[in-house]
């Protein structure tokens, strides 16, 4: 006989389910409250903890701030550097070129020009210029304005009878169509300018200016006195509204002429006045003087003339 099968089983599946589903249960309750679990210390740990963070937050947006504002004053540095060095080296080429010219001048041929006894005007000699407006001691131009500059330096003081002679002779000719002023110069020791008229305008050569023009060159004979500052009177003589400059002078300038060459230059290339010179006296026996006056004049449009003796 035989017995029956006996089952040993300890669960049945009813149980099996019922385990699964509770711990599927646990574990979502797990996840679902896992970013609301503290791992340990108090409340007021935590909340420094946060502070903390935080802080550190607010540092390192600080410090991009502070590295940012550092790239700025760099590039700003690097800019300032490159400007400087832009400077230093248009410096040193300006200075380059000035003794470049400087050196030419020393190596230029001077041409001496033959003393020339003053002559009063001829008609003859007028009517080979036809068209020329006024004679400078024999040279010809066409302008109707111009500006006497007269070196009024302790050297001149043995050519004040020549000086005068000269400067009577430019204004002798001159009528109502022609303006003019007059400025005398010297170093006591800082510079002194002499000048006609005194507010440092142009005059209409009418009768009555043209006699007060020749007082006042008479009275500069007795004011020879000090040193020679060309470059300031020249300076004085391009704020005129003058088409043409005359400098009369005996000896050379205060400043380095190589210097007075580049800035009066510079200063008349938009103007275009003519600047005429003329040397007083013994200038055959003084070579730079006839160089800087040929140079100063060829620059400028002008004409170089001497007067002797």
């Amino acid at each position: 006989m035989r017995l029956p099968a006996r089952d040993i089983a300890v669960f049945s599946t009813s149980a099996i389910d019922l385990f699964a589903s509770a711990l599927g249960a646990f574990i979502l309750l797990v996840m679902l409250l896992f970013p609301y679990y503290r791992h340990a210390g108090t409340n007021d740990a935590f909340s420094k903890t946060q502070e903390i963070t935080q802080k550190r937050r607010l540092t390192t947006g600080q410090l991009e701030e502070v590295q940012a504002e550092q790239e700025k004053v760099q590039k700003e540095l690097t800019q300032i550097t490159a400007f400087n060095q832009g400077a230093e080296q248009s410096i040193s080429r300006s200075r380059k070129k000035i003794a470049d010219i400087e050196s030419q001048l020393a190596d230029l041929p001077v041409v001496i020009t033959e003393p020339t006894e003053i002559q009063p005007p001829e008609p003859e000699v007028l009517a080979l210029t036809d068209g020329v407006k006024f004679s400078i001691l024999g040279l010809a131009s066409e302008v109707k304005s111009f500006v006497i500059v007269i070196d009024m330096s302790g050297s001149m003081m043995q050519y004040e009878a020549l000086m005068v002679r000269s400067v009577l002779e430019i204004l002798q000719p001159l009528d109502a169509s022609n303006q003019f002023a007059i400025i005398g110069y010297h170093g006591n020791p800082q510079p002194v300018l002499w000048r006609f008229p005194s507010d440092a305008s142009m005059l209409i050569a009418n009768p009555d200016n043209l006699q007060s023009a020749v007082a006042f060159t008479q009275s500069l004979a007795r004011q020879f006195v000090g040193s020679t500052p060309t470059h300031f009177a020249l300076h004085a003589a391009l704020e005129y509204p003058s088409s043409a400059i005359i400098l009369m002078s005996d000896g050379e300038p205060n400043s380095s002429p190589g210097f007075i060459l580049q800035n009066i230059t510079k200063l008349n290339q938009f103007r275009r006045t003519e600047i005429h010179t003329v040397a007083i006296g013994d200038y055959t026996h003084n070579r730079n003087l006839v160089l800087f006056m040929q140079t100063l004049a060829r620059l400028n449009g002008g004409d170089f003339v001497g007067v002797s003796r």
